[in-house]
């Protein structure tokens, strides 16, 4: 649009150029300011939406690159949320402090290795995008048959590399300095005792991993 206004307002001074012939070029000067004045106002509006335009696609273009980062961020935690959402439900107890579920989750790693888990991670975006080409939300793909039994796979491969050694100093320590670094946040966290807290959330945890 903007470029056949540009032909229009050049045509328009042409003409008015071609017809005032007889006159002084300040004449035909003014003629032809007059004479485009409210095209160039509507060429200059154009403009400005253009450029917003172009500032709101590079927004968004921003925006993407962005979620493309969060997504590739939290692909990381994949592996650890299927892990939980196996694990949560049997060691949930009304004495752990929610803040204490994702130090399992994050112990997953460290336990299985980097290779089981990034072979862990590939299956579990493979499946990811699968259903949500489906139309499925990220719940009722972990909660899926495919979701349990890639968290199964996940849970066999804990209990095998858990070994006797540091585990369990290792994970104890992980609980009790994210319960020291959020009792404050916690109802009642004066009353807590952060020994007996960590040892009952290691107890529920081993209880559940030798229960299944």
């Amino acid at each position: 649009m903007s470029d056949t206004l540009r032909q229009d307002i050049i045509f328009k001074i042409l003409k008015i150029a071609a017809e005032n012939s007889d006159l002084g070029s300040d004449e035909q000067f003014s003629l032809a300011e007059s004479g485009t004045k409210a095209m160039f106002a509507k060429l200059m509006n154009e403009g400005a939406s253009s450029s917003a335009g172009e500032d709101s696609d590079r927004e968004k273009a921003r925006t993407k690159r962005r979620m493309k980062k969060k997504d590739r961020n939290q692909r990381k935690e994949h592996v650890g949320r299927f892990f939980l959402r196996l694990v949560e439900k049997n060691i949930k107890k009304p004495e752990l402090p929610h803040c204490l579920l994702p130090v399992f989750a994050n112990s997953v790693q460290s336990t299985i290795g980097v290779e089981h888990y990034e072979q862990m991670s590939d299956k579990i975006s493979r499946l990811l995008e699968f259903g949500e080409k489906k139309g499925y939300d990220y719940d009722q793909i972990l909660d899926s048959k495919p979701g349990r039994s890639i968290a199964g796979e996940i849970l066999t491969l804990y209990k095998n590399e858990m070994g006797a050694g540091s585990f369990e100093k290792l994970l104890k320590n992980s609980l009790d300095e994210t319960l020291v670094k959020n009792i404050s946040n916690i109802e009642n966290g004066q009353e807590l005792n952060i020994e007996d807290t960590v040892n009952l959330a290691y107890s529920e945890f081993n209880k559940y991993l030798s229960a299944s």
